[in-house]
């Protein structure tokens, strides 16, 4: 409450200085420039917090449609897989048991391939450029070996 005390008494001050035709002076032009900048620095983190808000009610959106995407899609897999295993049978080319386990084995041989390529991607998960600019330089001055 004091400083708003100490803002209207400057403000008033150089308000008289003003209306006698002096100028407000070096530290008035400080002060003014201060309450300038406090205002802008305010009014971009409260926009800045406006759209962070934003950014995160858009992701959980975003992801509610997306589990929504992949559950519809893992539907129309499933039904996929289910026309053709009765076209196989109604064809008598393959017994709905046979059918299942090549269809198993097919899956879990993709579910690996999936595995090694997460596996090899997930090194680049740990900033591996960036931590080595960070680790200083072996000084070689420094470095006895016997």
């Amino acid at each position: 409450m004091a400083s708003r005390c100490d803002t209207a008494t400057a403000d008033h001050a150089e308000r008289a200085n003003t209306a006698s035709g002096r100028e407000p002076g070096l530290l008035g032009a400080a002060r003014s420039l201060g309450r300038e900048l406090h205002g802008s620095v305010h009014d971009h983190l409260v926009l800045a917090a406006l759209e962070t808000r934003q950014a995160g009610e858009s992701l959980v959106r975003i992801i509610a449609m997306g589990v929504l995407m992949a559950s519809m899609l893992l539907t129309a897999w499933l039904a996929l897989v289910s026309a053709g295993l009765f076209i196989l049978i109604e064809r008598s080319f393959v017994s709905a048991s046979l059918f299942l386990l090549l269809l198993a084995i097919l899956h879990g041989l993709l579910a690996v391939a999936l595995l090694f390529a997460i596996r090899r991607r997930s090194r680049c998960l740990l900033f591996p450029a960036t931590i080595s600019r960070l680790q200083p330089a072996a000084d070689s001055s420094t470095d006895v070996s016997p």
